[in-house]
């Protein structure tokens, strides 16, 4: 059953179009994904890439307000009159740090630093503790050198505070250019966070602060990943010459010319990842929807082609099981359309030409029969005849008045009808009237027995179909014998196999005689049915006749056996016609 459907038509178009159809769409689908996540990736970087951008635009801005925020206090009067250690209100100086600082987002530390008593004025709670050495410390040694406001990078081991990562710090100056004192910024980790939350896109990545040393002065995740050195963790060296790019690491950077501070954003994975499985289910959905689609659209395609010719086999079928009037009918304008309305014309032709073969064959049948009919009436006559004369050589006129009598009703019979079927009862009473001469031969020894169903009377069969082998018994089997001879019809009905019950079905004839049988060789000369002269014409006629109007089924069959008799059973197709 297998085998059969593989090499069905429907199934070779159905899984060939499904193998094109999964073929393209998974192959959309993997185009569609591969361009997808490639343009995501692009836009992922080129987005922590603005971002890193940002961020140091940002930064670099905020410095500038912090530099110009330091010249402007350079050249303050109450400034210069602390670092000359002039007397003065030293409250309204920090009441004025306190605004400068509270007009910024970022709570920075403004301290004013004087070298002659290392006297310091802050905003910070804590106060900065200094000791004479202070100076040649990191923000102030490079303030020192510098006539500009200088900027210290630190990571988290800062001198000053632990939580500053930013110094930016201008060494204020007499006019011999001694130094008086320092202004110094100082710039808390958690101004660093407000600046990154401010910047950072939608992505939970981490951002990194880098110096000159790579050094992460700051890094998002926490204090942890922030030291000297740990800038190579991320694929970021000092040697490093591009001002903006990606590194191996996957993290987006851009370096600032003004500060030299290096703002680097991670690139996400995890976020890719994310997106992908919604993305992928989507995909999966599609791809499961497309499949369906293609099922679908297979099955209907295979259909259309495989389904008129499956009608055309089964027609082909009928018209060789002898249905000729079958159609196809097909409503189309293609090529299977043209082939049906050929198989149409063919069909229909074939057809016209079967029914004049069938009229030249029922012509031929008719005149078959009336030519057997015809051979079995002198047949019959002859035997009659010869009947007569041994009679009328032995003087028994009123034997012969008799067989006349009997003679003349079998021919009424006989020549009253002219069809080619009669009702077994019909064909009885010419059984009888036969029986009836024949015993003006034999006398009371011959006897005739019949058992034939009653619903069986009013069938048709071949006229004088039985008589010839009532007489064969009679004449060949008590030929030379003096016995009884006793002679026995009997007529059933016989279902065809696979017939329903009601319908006609066969009709099986008995007839048994206890002659003198035949030995079998005999027996085999006679199942030849073969005619010579007319001896043995009456069974070959039989035989004929019952093919003719029956089927292969029909016909005789002789059993016989020498000192007991012989049984010949016919089988006819009841109602012939």
């Amino acid at each position: 059953m297998h085998k059969k459907i593989k090499e069905s038509y429907f199934y070779r178009i159905f899984t060939s179009m499904f193998a094109v159809c999964l073929v393209f769409v998974l192959l959309m689908g993997f185009v569609t994904g591969g361009v997808f996540y490639g343009l995501y990736q692009t836009n992922l970087k080129e987005a922590c890439q603005v971002t890193a951008e940002r961020i140091r635009v940002t930064v670099d801005s905020t410095l500038q307000n912090y530099r110009e925020m330091i010249q402007e206090l350079d050249s303050n009067d109450g400034v210069g009159s602390f670092m000359r250690g002039d007397p003065q209100d030293e409250n309204a100086l920090i009441q004025e740090l306190y605004m400068l600082r509270n007009s910024y987002a970022q709570r920075i530390t403004i301290s004013a630093i004087r070298m002659s008593d290392q006297k310091c004025i802050s905003t910070s709670k804590d106060g900065i503790h200094l000791n004479k050495e202070f100076p040649n410390w990191g923000i102030f040694r490079k303030a020192s050198l510098s006539k500009e406001v200088a900027l210290y990078a630190m990571a988290k081991d800062a001198f000053l505070s632990s939580e500053d990562r930013l110094c930016m710090a201008k060494a204020c100056r007499n006019g011999e250019g001694e130094i008086l004192g320092y202004l110094l910024v100082e710039i808390p980790r958690s101004a660093l966070d407000a600046i990154v939350i401010e910047c950072s896109d939608q992505y939970n990545t981490n951002t990194l602060i880098v110096n000159k040393n790579a050094s992460v002065i700051y890094h998002s995740g926490g204090t942890a990943f922030e030291g000297l050195g740990k800038a190579g963790d991320y694929g970021f060296c000092r040697e490093t010459q591009e001002m903006e790019g990606i590194t191996e690491n996957n993290y987006a950077f851009s370096r600032s010319e003004q500060t030299g501070l290096t703002m680097m954003q991670e690139i996400p994975s995890g976020t890719l990842s994310v997106i992908m499985k919604p993305l992928l289910w989507a995909m999966a959905v599609g791809v499961l929807v497309s499949i369906l689609l293609a099922l679908i659209f297979s099955r209907r395609l295979a259909k259309s082609v495989s389904d008129p010719i499956e009608e055309m086999i089964e027609t082909m079928g009928k018209v060789e099981e002898g249905d000729l009037s079958v159609r196809l009918n097909f409503e189309r304008a293609d090529e299977i359309g043209q082939l049906g309305k050929a198989f149409d014309s063919m069909t229909k032709r074939v057809k016209e030409l079967m029914e004049r073969i069938e009229e030249e064959k029922h012509s031929l049948w008719i005149a078959e029969t009336r030519s057997l009919s015809l051979q079995m009436n002198p047949h019959f006559l002859y035997n009659t005849l010869d009947l007569i004369k041994w009679n009328a050589k032995l003087g028994k006129n009123q034997e012969i008045v008799s067989i006349t009598v009997h003679l003349g009703r079998v021919l009424r019979r006989i020549m009253n009808t002219k069809s080619d079927l009669v009702e077994i009862s019909y064909e009885m009473e010419i059984i009888y009237s036969f029986v009836e001469i024949q015993k003006k031969h034999y006398g009371e020894r011959l006897s005739l027995e019949v058992d034939i169903e009653e619903e069986l009377m009013g069938l048709y069969i071949p006229k004088l179909i039985l008589q010839p082998i009532v007489e064969n018994a009679i004449v060949h089997g008590f030929a030379g014998t003096t016995e009884t001879c006793r002679i026995r019809i009997v007529g059933k009905r016989r279902q065809r196999e696979g017939d329903p019950v009601s319908g006609s079905g066969f009709v099986v004839f008995r007839i048994e005689d206890d002659g003198i049988g035949m030995s079998e060789q005999e027996l085999e000369h006679v199942l030849e049915f073969k005619q010579e002269g007319m001896h043995h014409i009456g069974l070959n006629n039989v035989q004929r006749r019952a093919r003719l109007f029956g089927d292969e089924s029909c016909g005789l069959k002789v059993e016989s056996h020498p000192g007991r008799g012989t049984v010949v059973t016919l089988v006819l197709r009841a109602d012939c016609l």
